[in-house]
């Protein structure tokens, strides 16, 4: 039988800094959770891990095709897939260079670590906002495994299974999967009636723990994803107001209500064809003092799919995404086995990625070609390019206990970084470039818009300085100077104009931070708080722009370089037991990110909106903050019953630069009661997610005619959940 809960809080075993620790003994800001933790809050997607941690926003810049991560306000905010976050997301210890890797369910994880802050020399590269670790359950000594089921809105399904044990002596294994298939959308169409937001994905994991020798084993993971879903569809209440006048009907036709559930796809079959597979093999080698560890990784991802990008019915941005992501990783590394007077890790790192796109984007209605609202396919803009990107980083840690109080780490890395970006976009009817000239002159089918055949370098040294002083066994002060740096990439949204394309030079962060970690009574309360100021040169950010003249181009997307930039902020956990079977969560974030030093145009075009010095930067709201609540009663015998309630707030924040629309400054109630008996090994419960079915805004920008392009919360969700263990 389970043993009672008492009010000590437990001790989480993390590897943030690659050597197993308590998170209380890291020097470094981090939010963990455990698999179970995301399973009750209904964690499904990366997407959603903001929900445990105030300091991580995240947002969907497209329909579930584009995850955005920022911590602390620093992270990326382009919507295009050939670039990389700046926050880096490692799934079992290997760097995801691509959004598209991070679509993908969460399923049989078994914690997940959020570091905060800049994590430059023991993770590398594109880490200047933090770092996100996604460990999964690893095969078990013993035989188990189980069975989750659970039953929601909108005739939803979601499975989730695992098994685990020992195939022979030498070898054990696990096999995950898990399925969601969605029986309607939850949007409809206000003329067609057609729904839309209706998911079809899953993946399945293999993992095998082969022992070598006494001193050496290998980890092999086999993973396949798939997402065949209906996407859902963004919807826009004002672009009729905007739009010049047309020789036919639309008033009444173009704008959605706000809320997200009624929208206007006109007609469009959006569809999603998404598949993923991988192999990470990690190979450790102990010689006594030192442990030798070697990653070696190689995943591949395609996506085929047409997401209706404008909001509205007419053919206005109308995304057809056709690309493939490729990625191969080598790291090596050796570790003083510890502990002792210095703790040590020295490593090196080769990466090798390619990306090929044949995306488009249908412009008919914009340009003034379209015989109806429908009407599409008559101006088209068709990018057909390849980028490869190489990256070599060589690192050295060390932790120096120099008593029993003081500790001082310090860390340096060394990158550098290769992108080569070879393609062109293309009006393949013609009939754009003839619309931009005022309909005058040729029409010319497959007129070159933009052609860019370029390759670019970028070297980096990182650093870390972080003295840490132990002011008893409970309380932890830590300060630190660290740096990192975000790899330059190319812009990869098919061009109108040739300067949209270009190279976006690296981006540079240098944090101060001071932090305190502590417990008391008995464990029973933890209290973790930290004040930091960062520094950004060339903050690679999305504008919004003119494509010609201001005022007589429709507005396009572009991505460049804010030179100076400033993020001050603090936060605080408090996590606490008071009663037995009672436990408190609540964490808050504030930022005050901004502006320092200005730009005016991009490559030449001009920007939507001026963008001020003190202007707030995007996707950094000002305030945010979660809490959770949960009470365990014992019932009678071995049944236990259990409650929770949980909210995530995040306050108002903007797209990108230039851009004066406003999302966010909304919560996300959930709730969840159950019953489980531990000796019998099951568990039941129902759920409720956004409790107060409210609908603020989860993402918004101005579309190519200022319109408010709007992606809301999902309506209320009621579910009902079954689990077996063995």
């Amino acid at each position: 039988m389970a043993a009672e809960p008492d009010t000590s809080l437990e001790e989480i075993v993390v590897t943030a800094l690659r050597r197993t620790q308590t998170a209380q003994e890291v020097g470094v800001a981090i939010d963990t959770a455990s698999g179970q933790e995301l399973e009750t809050l209904r964690i499904q997607q990366p997407l959603y891990l903001s929900t445990i941690s105030p300091s991580l926003s995240t947002m969907n810049a497209t329909t579930d095709n584009t995850p955005l991560f920022l911590i602390r306000g620093i992270g990326l905010d382009d919507f295009n897939t050939n670039n990389s976050s700046g926050v880096g997301i490692y799934l079992d210890q290997v760097f995801a260079s691509f959004p598209g890797f991070l679509t993908s369910a969460l399923f049989d994880v078994n914690r997940v670590e959020i570091l905060k802050g800049p994590q430059g020399t023991l993770y590398g590269k594109n880490t200047a906002g933090g770092a996100i670790n996604i460990i999964s359950n690893a095969p078990t000594d013993h035989l188990e495994g189980y069975v989750d089921v659970d039953y929601s809105r909108w005739d939803t399904l979601d499975v989730s299974t695992a098994v685990s044990g020992p195939l022979n002596d030498s070898v054990k294994a696990r096999l995950a999967a898990t399925a969601t298939l969605q029986g309607e959308g939850y949007q409809r169409d206000i003329d067609t009636g057609e729904k839309y937001g209706k998911l079809n994905r899953g993946g399945v994991r293999a993992s095998f723990d082969i022992r070598l020798t006494d001193a050496a084993n290998v980890l092999l993971i086999l993973h396949y994803i798939y997402d065949h879903s209906v996407p859902s569809s963004p919807s826009t209440p004002n672009v009729e107001a905007l739009i010049p006048p047309q020789p036919f009907q639309t008033a009444g036709l173009l704008d959605s209500p706000a809320g997200g559930t009624w929208v206007r796809v006109g007609g469009l079959p959006l569809y999603k064809d998404e598949n993923g597979e991988g192999a990470v093999a990690t190979l450790n080698v102990d010689f006594g003092g030192v442990t030798l560890t070697s990653i070696s990784d190689f995943d591949d991802f395609s996506d085929h799919s047409l997401d209706n990008y404008d909001g509205y019915p007419a053919a206005d941005n109308n995304w057809t995404k056709n690309f493939q992501q490729q990625q191969f990783s080598e790291e090596l590394r050796l570790a003083s086995a510890g502990p002792g007077l210095i703790d040590w890790i020295v490593g090196a790192e080769y990466a090798q990625n390619r990306y090929q796109c044949r995306d488009s984007l249908d412009w008919t209605f914009v340009y003034g070609l379209a015989d109806s609202i429908t009407d599409s396919g008559k101006a088209i803009t068709a990018a057909n390019f390849i980028q490869t990107q190489q990256s070599v980083g060589i690192y050295a840690h060390a932790e120096t206990h120099l008593s029993a109080q003081w500790s001082l780490v310090t860390g340096v890395r060394y990158s550098h970084d290769e992108v080569a970006f070879d393609g062109k976009t293309i009006d393949p009817t013609g009939l754009l470039t003839y619309a931009t000239n005022n309909f005058t002159g040729p029409i010319v089918p497959n007129t070159v818009l933009a052609a860019l055949d370029q390759s670019r370098s970028s070297q980096n040294v990182s650093y870390r300085i972080e003295p840490e002083y132990r002011l008893s066994n409970k309380v932890w002060l830590y300060a630190s100077l660290a740096t990192a740096y975000k790899a330059g990439i190319f812009y990869g949204q098919p061009a109108q104009v040739q300067v949209d394309w270009g190279y976006v030079n690296p981006e540079h962060v240098r944090t101060a931070e001071l932090g305190v970690k502590s417990r008391y009574f008995d464990d029973s309360l933890e209290v973790d708080a930290a004040a930091f100021d960062s520094d950004i040169r060339d903050r690679q950010s999305s504008l919004s722009l003119w494509a010609g003249p201001v005022g007589t181009q429709p507005l396009l997307a572009g991505l460049g370089n804010v030179p100076r930039s400033r993020i001050d902020g603090v936060e605080g956990d408090v996590e606490s037991r008071p009663l037995k079977g009672l436990q408190v969560r609540l964490g808050a974030t504030y930022l005050h990110a901004r502006v320092t030093q200005t730009l005016t145009n991009d490559n030449g075009l001009a920007l939507y909106t001026p963008v001020e010095v003190g202007q707030m930067l995007p996707d950094a709201p000002r305030f945010s903050a979660s809490w959770l609540i949960s009470y365990e009663h014992v019932a009678t015998g071995a049944l236990r019953l259990y409650a929770q309630a949980n909210d995530h707030y995040v306050g108002a924040e903007h797209p990108y630069l230039a851009d004066p629309t406003t999302f966010g400054r909304g919560h996300s109630l959930g709730a969840r009661i159950g019953v489980r008996n531990p000796v019998a090994h099951w568990d039941t419960s129902v759920w409720v997610t956004n409790l107060t079915d409210t609908r603020p805004l989860t993402y918004a920008f101005a579309g190519s005619e200022g319109q408010q392009v709007s992606y809301y919360q999902k309506p209320r969700s009621v579910g009902v959940n079954f689990t077996f263990t063995f």
